[in-house]
């Protein structure tokens, strides 16, 4: 199979970079590590984290340990924040509505890189924290 690069992924990987060097604010971040909508196509759950962990910034030089990829456009995570949502404690605010959900695990023991994750894929409401109206942490699923 001949490899075919992806413009959108290529746009999405360079605007990560420009992020990355020119200091994201915590909403950026917040989009960068937790929201994948359109879902990134993978051939199977494993190879989506590894591949999704990697692209997004979370296994280069140490293995992130657990992630967690929300497949909703971000305008819609961010209604959590006001009335799709209710206040749990502090600046948390649970989902009133169920997100699809991809969870991802390192599996093994080691923090170095080459990183292998296990994933849990579902449907689940989410924690998450605000500030300004706007998503800043994502906590948990619930």
């Amino acid at each position: 199979m001949a490899h075919q690069g992806h413009p959108l992924l290529l746009l999405a990987w360079l605007a990560t970079c420009l992020a990355l060097a020119s200091g994201e604010t915590r909403y950026e971040k917040f989009l960068r590590q937790h929201v994948d909508y359109p879902e990134s196509s993978a051939p199977d759950a494993r190879t989506y984290c590894s591949q999704m962990m990697q692209r997004r910034g979370l296994a280069s030089s140490t293995c992130k340990f657990t992630n967690s990829f929300v497949h909703a456009p971000a305008a819609t995570i961010s209604t959590i924040c006001g009335s799709g949502g209710t206040p749990a404690s502090g600046d948390l605010r649970d989902s009133n509505a169920a997100f699809a959900v991809t969870t991802c695990r390192l599996q093994g023991g080691s923090q170095k890189p080459p990183c292998r994750y296990n994933a849990d894929v579902g449907s689940h409401h989410i924690r998450i924290a605000c500030q300004e109206g706007l998503p800043v942490h994502y906590d948990r699923s619930l």
